[in-house]
């Protein structure tokens, strides 16, 4: 199997960088419909121009359409898409089921990769995708690469190995949706999990090693990478689109070294120079991550870019910082002293003879102005260190040349990749000559001249007849002619543009409405019986019953659930469990994806991120043939995790128990927001749930009008009375 090494470009310098410093494709976005709004981001101008230069080089070129889309964005999202295929673009990258569908349907020979924001986990998820017409799979980064390497599927498989954790289940987070009004799933993230929170037990703080208790180490996969490169992986991640160019070519460069060393049957093995470099363009340490199966993925401390170490401080005073180097610093270089977290720009340094000097060397004392108020001795380290930026001249490509000339003929010159060949033919036939020939030498002179075209002339074979002549200027026109034809190959090789009618499939079922309610406690479950409502949920399995609903956990890939009643919360079991009742986690935004999911659900619930005018667009599309469900009160479940912070933070790696002990845990953020902590037993799974309640009751009415006939309550800690008023309130509108 050939790996592909796929790099990430935010803006056109990066590009530059990803294609000299050996990427097999990029993945970039445009100005909308991209999971990184933030990023710099192409113009349709721009990718055009980038799908050339990619195509010329022989790189392929992804373009981010992975945001959910919403109901009055579809016509403009579509031609967006129509625009990409007729440039020529390798695949798409996508979230959003329904327009997933739509456009696999409209432009069936547009290649669609599936975003790790889908939560692609399991054999299930992967038959999801092949029935939705996917060609890959972007993996979440949950997963261990033994887990993956024994999935068996037809879709290729794409896995991140470098670059910044989320430490959300992939696609399931809206911790900066409900507090910020920033969707992560609209490109909009704005790090939530990268702010400082205090852990609370009931009441108590409990003391950790650091603030930054959500904030993941970034992956590295350079220790384990001989591990991927035997897997049945097929193509290797770096993230990165808000990163610079120098991050996109440094860590290019390095992956693209192992790539080839294990081709050559090499050790692969990262010199301590190149990883020096590597972590003081960023790092915020290292992970192996779970790809690797490793237990330390998070920094407590910061969750910033944390440099790389090249000192100690020796002496403090208010005018001078003495510092013993490990390594060498240059005036002009960023530094931070790791623990007091101020930071400098060299711009003088000193000897112990208080010189002016430019530089330090390994094992040098060496004094700076303490122009920061440091007080304490501190760890040095380099964060923005003087490296020579990527060029931005293009590497060019070996060919190689074949010409031919015989007397009374034409000459022919061959132009060839080694994937492509041009031929081209002189205007005028070649001619005897009456006193010089030209020779070899001559003829191979003129040919070798590649000039400004981006190739670079390998080898030239010549076959002619010993006595021609033929103007110099003509040689140079069949060279001229032979490298543009080439380059015009390489630049405009795309897939063929196809147009299809979509065929919208209108879903009709039996009418379920009614109201909903998801419990947690024992009192809750009375209050819920004891006002006869028909719909209830519990996601705890020590309260459930078959004549209630149970929902499945997002983050047990594995657990067979053979309850009669289930409320379904992944693509994954869709497969597993159907016509069943799906959750808001499916990410419905649109009519589209309404009218894939029904054929798997009989009860659909619509996104939280939606709004009145939203649902308003979504319902337009339907008249009372389709049973769609609104969250109308509660809390949302802002992410879940992997990682347990309980685990680490409270049980200390020791034998957990905090699932059972019966306390609440919660985060507290800056503005004294606690969001409750739940944990599952059977997953080890931790939820953070919003600290601000969704109340939509006083909407039922017009909800109601507007064709929604399910609405869901999700109970938190409320008590056996509050439940009651709530579901009351809600039993009142509904009527």
């Amino acid at each position: 199997m050939k790996h592909e090494l796929l790099v990430p470009v935010g803006n056109y310098p990066s590009l530059i960088a990803a294609i000299n410093n050996g990427a097999d494709a990029v993945y970039l976005g445009g100005k909308k419909f991209g999971a990184r709004a933030f990023a710099d981001n192409f113009t349709l101008d721009d990718i055009s121009e980038a799908t050339k230069l990619c195509h010329l080089y022989g790189v392929k070129i992804y373009i981010t359409v992975n945001t959910l889309i919403y109901e009055h964005e579809i016509d403009e999202a579509l031609d967006y898409v129509r625009e990409l295929h007729k440039i020529g673009v390798d695949a798409l990258i996508m979230q959003d089921v329904g327009f997933i569908n739509l456009v696999h349907q409209t432009f069936p020979n547009l290649e669609i990769h599936a975003s790790t924001q889908m939560h692609n986990h399991s054999k299930e998820s992967l038959k999801f995708l092949e029935d939705l017409g996917v060609k890959r799979v972007v993996f979440g980064r949950e997963l261990s690469l033994d887990y993956l390497n024994n999935i068996e599927t037809s879709l290729e498989k794409e896995v991140f190995i470098h670059g910044s954790l989320c430490i959300s289940y992939s696609g399931q987070c809206l911790f900066s949706s409900r507090i910020l009004g920033r969707s992560g799933n609209r490109g909009e993230c704005a790090g939530m999990c990268r702010l400082p929170y205090e852990l609370y037990e009931d009441e108590k703080l409990v003391k950790t090693p650091g603030h930054y208790l959500l904030s993941p180490k970034d992956l590295s996969s350079l220790d384990d990478f001989k591990k991927l490169m035997d897997s049945n992986i097929l193509c290797f991640k770096i993230e990165g689109r808000m990163k610079s160019p120098l991050y996109v070519a440094y860590t290019t460069k390095l992956y693209r070294m192992l790539m080839d060393k294990y081709e050559n049957g090499e050790e692969l093995k990262v010199s301590e120079d190149d990883l020096f470099t590597l972590k003081s363009i960023f790092n915020r340490e290292y992970t192996k991550g779970f790809l690797h199966n490793a237990d330390n993925i998070m920094n407590y401390l910061k969750p910033n870019h944390q440099g790389v170490k090249v000192g100690e401080t020796l002496k403090v005073t208010p005018k001078k910082i003495k510092i013993k180097l490990t390594h060498e610093l240059k005036q002009f270089e960023g530094i931070r002293f790791k623990n007091s977290d101020l930071g400098l720009t060299i711009n003088f340094m000193y000897d112990e003879k208080d010189n002016l000097i430019n530089h330090g060397s390994d094992d040098q004392v060496i004094y700076l102005d303490n122009l920061i108020g440091l007080k304490n001795n501190d760890d040095v380290m380099l964060t923005n260190p003087l490296i020579e930026e990527p060029s931005n001249i293009m590497k060019k490509i070996p060919i190689t040349l074949e010409f031919i000339a015989y007397v009374n003929d034409y000459m022919l010159l061959k132009a060839s990749d080694g994937e492509n060949e041009i031929i081209v033919k002189s205007q005028e036939k070649v001619s005897e000559a009456l006193n010089a020939p030209l020779s070899k030498e001559r003829i191979k002179l003129a040919l070798e001249k590649a000039g400004n075209t981006p190739f670079k002339i390998m080898k030239i074979n010549i076959e002619m007849s010993e006595n021609i002549f033929m103007p110099i200027s003509s040689l140079n026109e069949l060279r001229r002619n032979a490298l543009t034809k080439l380059q015009n190959v390489r630049e405009n090789k795309k897939g063929i543009f196809l147009e299809k009618k979509y065929e919208r499939i209108i879903p009709k079922q039996k009418i379920n409405s009614g109201i909903s309610v998801l419990v947690k406690t024992k009192d809750q479950l009375k209050a819920a019986k004891d006002l006869h409502i028909p719909n209830i949920i519990v996601s705890k399995e020590s309260l459930m019953t078959d004549d209630l609903i149970f929902r499945v956990p997002r983050d047990n890939i594995r657990h067979e659930y053979k309850y009669p009643h289930l409320l379904v919360t992944d693509y994954a079991s869709l497969i597993k469990y159907p016509y069943q009742r799906g959750d808001y986690f499916l990410n419905i935004t649109n009519h589209y994806t309404v009218d894939y999911l029904s054929k798997y659900q009989d009860v659909l619930t619509l996104s939280a991120e939606n709004n009145l005018e939203n649902i308003k667009d979504i319902l337009e599309n339907y008249q009372n043939n389709i049973n769609l469900e609104v969250y109308v009160y509660g809390n949302v479940e802002l992410m879940i995790m992997k990682y347990c912070p309980l685990k680490n933070l409270v049980n200390k790696d020791s034998l957990c128990h905090v699932c059972t002990n019966n306390k609440k845990y919660y985060l507290k953020d800056r503005n004294n927001e606690k969001y409750l902590l739940e944990n599952n037993p059977l997953t080890h799974g931790t939820s953070i749930l919003d600290c601000h309640k969704i109340d939509l009751i006083k909407d039922i009415k017009s909800l109601k009008s507007l064709g929604v006939n399910n609405f869901r309550i999700e109970l938190l800690e409320e008590n056996y009375e509050e439940s009651k008023k709530i579901i009351e309130r809600v039993m009142k509108e509904y009527e």
